[in-house]
């Protein structure tokens, strides 16, 4: 397979604002090219024109736009891929209807770019001319290639959640796409990638208010499912919250999907969790889900509490007790012994006044009922 790696040093790059930084590289490309659809000036403007419909639903037809206007093509797609989920088709230029249907129902499942996708190793563009005939099957390249009448397909690969990608294509009918158009198409993918990445940004924090990637200490959480329920991305709060609520939120989830509703929720005592459907051109999941959770109001801290003197260890197990947590469950998440679970029981019963977990339990609650906020 011919590796096309990005350059190190992009002549652009695009903030999450939309602002552009850089020198006059992708400017002295365009010009010294292959004879350009557009001069540097008119495409570096349209290429700022993108960023005033980032969050918009017509953000992939104007980037579109900006890719097809850099190379001569005769038509262009914009497909979503994610693994274990057959390619969607998110919008098309000049392609026929006929096209289109057989794509959708007879040849997408070989589709050599969602082959590509699965074992993705980095590449920010793709020719079809110059993939390893490994993953271009046959059904693609003799049937469905031949049959519409294209001699070479471009990709610009718009990465989303681990292997999941919205690719930008252009078609060519008469000959191959050379290496000097690969190699533009090289030049400008990372401001077209910084683009994609403040829309789905900005995509994910209208649906759920967190951010979709890194860490942050945000305390609510979010996960994006595909349509079949396949797990996309989570966000750090996510798996905090996994890892704290443990077989609650589990269950919570499950209830959740089994709803008929697009959108619905569940309330905990510790946490809301809540249910959303995707529109079907959403580049985070096409047609899937997004699960949000968030704390319910804090409780007065255990250690607070008047005539109760705790370890921290014993609030930790306190906590757990009162989420209806079992021996076994509460051992696993505190990374101890189910005997050292019942030891420290012990002890609280002896601090609370009370022989079992069901005095415990409603001794704390009046407690906590009387506490101050």
């Amino acid at each position: 397979m011919q590796d096309h790696t990005a350059p190190t040093s992009p002549a652009f790059i695009i903030s999450e604002t939309g602002q552009l930084r850089g020198g006059n590289s992708m400017a002295s490309l365009m010009v010294q090219g292959s004879t350009p659809q557009q001069e540097a000036p008119s495409w570096l403007a349209m290429a700022g024109e993108v960023a005033c419909h980032i969050g918009q639903t017509d953000f992939y037809e104007h980037l579109l736009r900006v890719f097809a206007a850099l190379i001569p093509n005769q038509s262009s797609w914009i497909i979503s891929y994610a693994p274990g989920v057959l390619p969607d088709t998110l919008y098309t230029t000049d392609v026929t209807s006929a096209a289109f249907l057989d794509y959708s129902n007879h040849f997408r499942c070989y589709d050599p770019f969602w082959h590509l996708c699965r074992q993705y190793s980095g590449l920010p563009v793709a020719a079809l001319s110059t993939l390893d005939k490994s993953i271009k099957p046959h059904e693609y390249t003799s049937v469905f290639q031949k049959k519409c009448g294209f001699s070479d397909e471009l990709a610009l690969i718009l990465p989303v959640f681990n292997n999941t990608c919205i690719m930008l294509f252009l078609q060519r009918m008469n000959h191959p796409f050379t290496q000097e158009e690969i190699s533009r198409a090289q030049q400008v993918q990372p401001l077209l990638y910084g683009l994609h990445k403040a829309h789905v940004t900005r995509i994910f924090q209208g649906l759920s208010n967190v951010l979709p990637v890194a860490d942050t200490d945000a305390p609510q959480g979010a996960l994006v499912l595909d349509r079949h329920y396949n797990r996309l991305h989570s966000t750090s709060g996510w798996q905090r919250a996994s890892a704290h609520h443990g077989p609650t939120l589990h269950r919570a989830l499950h209830t959740l999907l089994r709803h008929e509703d697009a959108a619905c929720s569940i309330e905990e005592q510790d946490f809301s969790l809540t249910l959303a459907a995707l529109p079907q051109l959403c580049p985070l999941a096409p047609g899937g889900y997004l699960l949000t959770c968030a704390p319910q109001a804090s409780s007065p801290s255990l250690t607070a509490l008047p005539g109760l003197h705790i370890t921290q260890r014993e609030q930790d197990l306190l906590e757990l007790l009162l989420q209806g947590r079992s021996t076994g469950e509460i051992a696993q998440l505190l990374g101890i012994s189910k005997g050292t679970v019942k030891n420290h029981r012990q002890r609280l019963y002896r601090k609370a006044g009370v022989t079992s977990e069901r005095g415990l339990v409603s001794h704390l609650q009046a407690l906590l009922r009387t506490a101050p906020p």
